[in-house]
């Protein structure tokens, strides 16, 4: 299908536009993610709502690291690639440098949450000399949207996009910034990340209790001792979200090792408690109208965003090399 225009008065479901209207309320100017964490764990915010949460203030922050005046609306980062989404360095959407300030792109992206109703989408490329970032205009000639078939996040506006020569503004590069800021922008965002996988496995876990003692089962070991380790394990996840909203709040800077172990963390507890949730409800997890599933799905679909937990023990790991280089002096 076409780019949809959100613009345009009529294209978006009564469901759509509510879903853009409560993440531009919630998200304001995205300068704040400390206390939007705190938000979006305090709130029990939708899956929906809370991944296009996260993707606005990624675009919108990059935007504001490059000093660029932000655009109205809901904003859409199309990072990702066909064969994968950690690689950024080597990403192979090319744009071609024009002469009066714009870029013509071609390539392909995918997962590109918001883009099916978002008012600009950010599309990261390579150009000559470096790489680029660029604003594209959701109706812009040789652009193609096609919405993924997910099982979860489908009302996000996840979308594969094609790029055939669009002409889009140039908002940074070629060199190497893009790359810098766009990097900084994901590592804050996994703040939200770990905030919405808090979030969601607490709504699970309460799930998981309200069955287990109106049933008369929490009353055995096996499942109240169960339960139990999941709220821990939440609990744990959920300071570590606290410390690492205080830090991004201080106005300190990034620390990368943090956020990494915040969205690490919250994520393998919030699976945990998905886990927990999954043996207390048995084989009645899985009947329809139970309204598990689809949220365990929604947490499972935590685990690669923003980097998956591989990539957080990498970067957490490289955290704990410079430490411990820095403490004994070394370089």
């Amino acid at each position: 299908m076409e780019m949809l225009d959100p613009r345009c008065l009529g294209v978006l479901s009564t469901s759509q536009h509510n879903l853009v209207t409560r993440v531009l309320e919630l998200a304001g100017d995205c300068s704040n993610l400390g206390m939007l964490a705190r938000r979006v764990m305090e709130t029990r915010i939708d899956p929906c709502t809370g991944m296009s949460l996260v993707s606005h203030c990624v675009a919108r922050r990059i935007l504001e690291g490059l000093g660029v005046q932000v655009p109205e609306g809901l904003l859409s980062p199309a990072l990702t690639e066909p064969r994968g989404g950690s690689d950024l360095a080597g990403v192979e959407t090319r744009a071609e440098i024009l002469d009066d300030g714009r870029v013509s792109i071609t390539g392909e992206k995918v997962f590109a949450t918001n883009a099916l109703y978002a008012s600009a989408i950010l599309v990261f490329a390579q150009g000559n000399g470096g790489h680029v970032l660029a604003l594209v205009e959701p109706n812009a000639a040789g652009l193609h949207a096609e919405p993924l078939d997910l099982e979860a996040y489908s009302c996000s506006g996840i979308a594969r996009l094609r790029l055939e020569n669009v002409e889009a503004r140039l908002i940074a590069g070629p060199g190497r910034e893009p790359y810098r800021v766009v990097l900084r922008s994901l590592a804050e965002s996994r703040v939200l990340v770990a905030a919405l996988a808090v979030s969601l496995a607490n709504t699970v876990l309460e799930k998981a209790l309200d069955w287990a003692l109106e049933r008369d089962v929490y009353r055995f070991q096996a499942v109240s001792h169960r339960l139990a380790r999941a709220y821990a394990g939440l609990e744990a996840a959920k300071a570590l979200v606290e410390k690492a909203a205080d830090v991004l709040e201080s106005g300190s800077g990034v620390d990368w090792g943090l956020t990494s172990a915040a969205k690490y963390v919250a994520v393998e507890m919030g699976l945990a408690a998905a886990d927990a949730a999954l043996r207390t409800f048995g084989g009645h997890a899985v009947r329809r109208g139970m309204g598990l599933t689809d949220l365990l799905l929604h947490l499972y679909a935590l685990e690669p965003a923003e980097g998956t937990s591989d990539i957080q023990l990498e970067i957490i790991a490289r955290s704990l090399e410079k430490l411990w280089k820095t403490g004994r002096g070394t370089s």
